[in-house]
């Protein structure tokens, strides 16, 4: 029974660990398309980031990978144009499959930032876009909240979107650019004019040139994950069936 037991505690792990989102420090490359933040798409209601990548929810309560990273109050997840709709200023035109409906603005200030939980070493890359006459810069800080010292200069970006007609979109096709290495970064600050720019495909532990972002995932357990978990409570049950069945046997012979 003591095996059984073991065996059972095995698979259960196996599928928590299976199940349990890979942190920033655990994976070795993270990109963000902030796909699926918005609980409707198309949609002009943009929902605030904040711990959807940290183990939370949007402010719409949609919820993905934990990769330890979460965003101020004011970061949103902008809507991104589909062919001849029009939810926002900006669309990825077509040309991302794994990333087509959602990416970083702000809805008010200057600037936002994400925070992460363990001091990130590495590669910085993204995806962009700005307003023409507009910038947007972005900085990584020691501190959190875009606080402490920063690890670099700013990095100045300007627009220069040829827009994208069918989409209905100006800020199109979007256009790779890159922070470079950042050492202990705690947080990352990105300025510019709310409406003005955007962010997508946010990669950390790459190169300098963004990648684009796997499918998305709700952070619900796979079906591999869902088979080993219940391997785990069959196991756990059997076993305290036996020990049930063994305790009845040993009361009735005793009476």
């Amino acid at each position: 029974m003591r095996r059984i037991r073991t065996i059972a505690l095995a698979a259960f792990a196996a599928a928590f660990a299976t199940w349990a989102a890979p942190t920033l420090a655990s994976a070795s490359v993270v990109v963000l398309g902030f796909e699926r933040i918005n609980a409707s798409y198309p949609s002009v209601n943009y929902a605030q980031i904040l711990n959807f990548y940290d183990g939370g929810t949007s402010s719409q309560a949609t919820s993905g990978t934990n990769f330890g990273i979460s965003f101020a109050a004011n970061a949103v997840a902008v809507c991104l144009n589909p062919v001849g709709v029009s939810c926002s200023n900006a669309s990825r035109g077509g040309l991302s499959a794994t990333s087509a409906h959602g990416a970083l603005g702000i809805d008010s200030g200057t600037s936002t930032y994400l925070d992460f939980a363990t001091a990130y070493t590495g590669q910085v890359a993204f995806s962009y876009q700005v307003a023409p006459g507009f910038a947007a810069t972005i900085q990584a800080f020691d501190g959190l909240g875009g606080t402490g010292t920063a690890l670099e200069a700013p990095l100045a970006l300007f627009g220069g979107a040829a827009g994208c007609v069918a989409y209905l979109a100006p800020l199109c096709p979007l256009g790779p650019g890159g922070l470079g290495l950042v050492t202990g970064a705690k947080s990352i600050v990105f300025s510019g004019t709310p409406g003005k720019f955007v962010f997508d495909d946010l990669t950390f532990g790459a190169g300098n040139d963004p990648l684009p972002p796997p499918p998305f995932s709700s952070g619900t357990p796979e079906p591999t994950a869902w088979a080993l978990m219940l391997l785990g409570f069959g196991a756990v049950g059997a076993a305290l069936r036996r020990r049930k069945a063994a305790s009845l046997q040993i009361f009735y012979g005793a009476g």
